[in-house]
């Protein structure tokens, strides 16, 4: 099994583009998402849909986020890890203390995203920009720094049908891009403390979205499929090189020759059920995806792989005020709470992932903050 889909996938690349890089999806670790195990192509809201499910540009009701904001640390969610890592951030040179936190976590890292957009009457627009830091291990020799970072924009469209007292969505947008990642061993930068000399990649591309909800009374469908790319050309050098040219107000150049990059389109299924209780008191619902199958499958480990699937959610909103959450993402499990009055919209979540083939495997614990002002 492995070795066919192995040959399946290499044949995909090379129609693509020869000794391409597989590129990974960059997603913020949204705190609603993360709190819900991870769900997101199941909830049909204008929200996730410019990471998640682009049918709900389709949604008769139109959303505005002026601003949304998220920011995540990789760390285990203990008091004292908690006030350990704000008092590094507090200090000139952070990297001593957080190294220092490497053995308790298993590496070390965060990210940040912020963007705007519209979503819904059968339109999406928006921008967005995502960074994601970490290193994995548990000392500082033999830990890498990887860092992905990707600026896009997308503009989508969606439409809306009714078929037999159900509500069809589907939608689909087109996502530029320009993609930029670096790395370098952790040693070195502590030896050197220099990041300007990171190795670094960047190129331009264009990407394709496309979704489909299903709506039948209080249960819901949905199916996604990200990330559909052609091969792009990635530039190399150092980090401050790549400064130094956008300062210029250029990208970096690439040729015929450049080395090139490419993403694996994401397929995600998933299901909703949102019973109507207690409406505008309390209101329940519960969400099922399984994401990603292809790369599940080529790390393919016997049954237990099957966890690396499966993601659970389930929130109950108060009042339209307050909301709790609580999920399981592939095997772990992730909480979180929520608060939204007028146009302010906030949400934490603690969460953790499975990095590994198999649970247990590479854990990776993290809080998630959200702060959004959406209409």
């Amino acid at each position: 099994m492995k070795r066919t889909l192995s040959i399946v996938l290499m044949s995909l690349l090379a129609a693509s583009a020869i000794s391409a890089q597989v590129y990974p999806a960059l997603t913020p670790k949204n705190a609603k998402s993360m709190a819900l195990g991870g769900s997101f192509t199941s909830i049909p809201t204008a929200e996730f849909s410019f990471f998640g499910n682009p049918a709900a540009f389709a949604a008769p009701k139109a959303s505005i986020t002026l601003i949304t904001a998220d920011t995540w640390a990789y760390i285990k969610p203990t008091f004292s890890n908690i006030a350990s890592f704000s008092s590094a951030l507090q200090k000139s040179n952070p990297l001593p203390a957080l190294a220092a936190m490497m053995p308790g976590n298993g590496g070390m890292g965060g990210g940040a995203s912020v963007g705007f957009g519209y979503a819904g009457n059968g339109l999406g627009l928006g921008a967005f920009a995502t960074t994601d830091e970490y290193a994995a291990g548990y000392s500082i020799p033999g830990a890498i720094l990887k860092s992905d970072t990707e600026v896009s924009a997308v503009i989508g469209l969606g439409l809306p049908f009714d078929i037999l007292g159900s509500s069809l969505l589907i939608g689909g947008d087109i996502r530029p891009f320009f993609r930029v990642r670096s790395q370098k061993p952790l040693a070195d930068i502590f030896q050197t403390m220099d990041l300007g000399s990171l190795e670094t990649n960047a190129g331009f591309g264009l990407a394709m979205d496309l979704g489909a909800t299903l709506q039948m009374g209080s249960f819901g469908l949905g199916l996604a499929v990200r990330d559909i790319s052609p091969a792009f050309p990635v530039w190399t050098g150092s980090f401050n090189d790549l400064l130094s040219t956008l300062q210029k107000g250029v990208l970096p150049p690439t040729t015929d020759t450049s080395d090139k990059a490419i993403f694996l389109p994401n397929v995600t299924a998933g299901m909703s059920w949102k019973p109507r209780l207690w409406p505008g008191f309390v209101d329940p619902s519960m969400y099922l995806e399984l994401q990603d199958p292809v790369s599940v499958i080529a790390q393919w480990n016997g049954i237990g792989s099957a966890l690396n699937l499966l993601h659970l959610g389930a929130e109950l909103r108060f009042f339209n005020l307050f909301t709790l959450r609580g999920g399981m993402n592939r095997g772990w499990l992730s909480i979180g709470a929520g608060f939204n009055f007028l146009f302010f919209d906030m949400n934490a979540a603690v969460f953790t992932e499975e990095l590994g083939a198999l649970p247990g495997d590479r854990p990776r614990s993290g809080l998630a903050l959200q702060a959004a002002i959406r209409f």
